[in-house]
C-alpha cells in the first residue's frame, strides 16, 4: 500500500484525471437511473405506499385502477372475506389542478412533510408536488360539470410525500370528504397484504366480474410506466457498458505504459504478488474516491432539487451501481495483471 500511495503522489496529476473521468461517468450513470427511478416514482408511489402485494379488480379493467369498479356483489364478497377496499377518483379542481382523490378505511400510514392528514369531510391531503400552488387551508374547488350550483371544496390540511399515480398528484380525503363527489363511495380495488393471503384461493373462485392480479400486474397497467421505464432502462444499461469499458481501457492502459517499471522492481526481486497487491491498491483508491464522490454530489444535488423534480435516490441500487463500478475496475486490472505477470525483465529493460 505504501508503494502504491508514493506512485500515486508522484504521478498526481495523471491519477487526479483518471479520477475525474471516473467520477464524471459514475455521476452521469448515478443522475440518470435516479431521474428514471424519479419517473417511475411519479407513476407508482401511491400504489407502492399501499404495501400490497395483490389487487382484486374489475376484469374490465385492463388493470387500470382509476377504470376499475367493482360490482356490488364482488364488493360484498370481499367485505365478507375482510379485504382492505380502496377507492380512487380523479377530480378536476380550480386553478387547472388535478388530483386523483383516494380513501380507505385501512390506509397505510403515509409520510407528512408539512400538516397533517384529513380528519373532516371538508378536509384533503394533497402529495407535496402542489406546495409551489398551494399552502396549507387553502381551498380547492371541484369542478362539477353535472350540477353547477352544487360546490364542493375542500381546505388543504397537509402535503405528502411522494404521493403520485400516473403522474397526477395523489389526495388523501377521508369517508365523508369521498361521499361528497362520489355518495356510494364504490372502491376500485381491494387489496391485500403479505400477511393476509390465506383466503384468497378461496376467493378467487368466488369472484364473479373481478380478478387477482399482482402489484407489479397493476403498475404495468398504467400507460405511461412501461412506455416510459423500458427506455430509460436500456439508456441505463447503456450507460454503464460504456463506463465499463471506458474504465477497463484505461487501467489497462496505464498498467502497460509502465512495463519497465515492472520489469525493473522484478530484476530487483519484488514478487509477481505484491506487484499486484500494488496495481490493485492503486486502482481501488481510485475507483473508491471517484465513486464516493459521485455519491455525495448525487445526495447532495437530491436535497435541494424542487419536489416537482422527478428524482428518486434509491439507496440499494446506489450501493449495487457502486459494487458493478468496483467489479469493473477489478475487471480492467485484471486485464492488466496477466500481462504483467508474464513480463520478463530483461526484455522490459531493453535485453536480448
Amino acid at each position: 500500500m505504501k508503494l502504491a500511495l508514493k506512485e500515486l503522489s508522484y504521478y498526481k496529476l495523471k491519477y487526479l484525471l483518471i479520477t475525474a473521468i471516473l467520477f464524471l461517468l459514475a455521476f452521469l450513470v448515478l443522475f440518470v437511473t435516479s431521474l428514471a427511478q424519479g419517473l417511475g416514482q411519479d407513476n407508482v408511489s401511491a400504489i407502492d405506499h399501499m404495501k400490497a402485494e395483490q389487487y382484486i379488480i374489475d376484469k374490465d379493467a385492463d388493470h387500470q385502477l382509476t377504470q376499475s369498479a367493482l360490482s356490488d356483489k364482488d364488493k360484498q364478497l370481499l367485505t365478507d372475506y375482510h379485504i382492505d377496499l380502496l377507492a380512487m377518483q380523479l377530480l378536476p379542481l380550480t386553478n387547472n389542478l388535478f388530483v386523483a382523490a383516494m380513501y380507505s378505511e385501512t390506509m397505510p400510514e403515509r409520510t407528512i412533510v408539512e400538516g397533517r392528514m384529513p380528519k373532516q369531510a371538508d378536509e384533503i391531503a394533497v402529495d407535496e408536488s402542489l406546495q409551489e400552488k398551494l399552502k396549507l387551508n387553502d381551498t380547492l374547488t371541484v369542478k362539477n360539470k353535472e350540477d353547477n350550483k352544487k360546490k364542493i371544496k375542500y381546505r388543504v390540511t397537509g402535503f405528502i410525500a411522494k404521493e403520485m399515480y400516473a403522474h397526477t398528484p395523489a389526495a388523501i380525503v377521508t369517508k365523508a370528504g369521498f361521499e361528497q363527489f362520489n355518495p356510494d363511495v364504490t372502491p376500485n380495488a381491494g387489496f391485500v397484504q403479505a400477511n393476509d393471503k390465506a383466503e384468497l384461493s378461496k376467493l378467487k373462485d368466488d369472484l364473479s366480474d373481478s380478478e387477482i392480479i399482482t402489484a407489479d400486474e397493476l403498475k404495468k397497467g398504467i400507460p405511461s410506466f412501461e412506455a416510459e421505464q423500458m427506455p430509460l432502462q436500456l439508456m441505463v444499461v447503456f450507460l454503464f457498458v460504456i463506463s465499463a469499458i471506458v474504465i477497463s481501457a484505461f487501467f489497462y492502459v496505464i498498467t502497460i505504459q509502465k512495463t519497465n517499471e515492472y520489469g525493473i522492481l522484478k530484476a530487483i526481486g519484488m514478487k509477481n504478488r505484491k506487484i499486484a497487491l500494488v496495481i490493485l491498491a492503486e486502482i481501488m483508491l481510485i475507483t473508491f474516491i471517484g465513486v464516493a464522490a459521485a455519491i455525495i454530489l448525487t445526495v447532495v444535488i437530491s436535497m435541494f432539487l424542487p419536489a416537482t423534480m422527478p428524482f428518486y435516490l434509491n439507496h440499494n441500487l446506489v450501493v449495487i451501481l457502486a459494487g458493478l463500478f468496483f467489479v469493473v475496475s477489478l475487471i480492467g486490472a485484471m486485464m492488466s495483471l496477466i500481462k504483467v505477470i508474464k513480463i520478463d525483465p530483461q526484455v522490459a529493460l531493453g535485453g536480448e
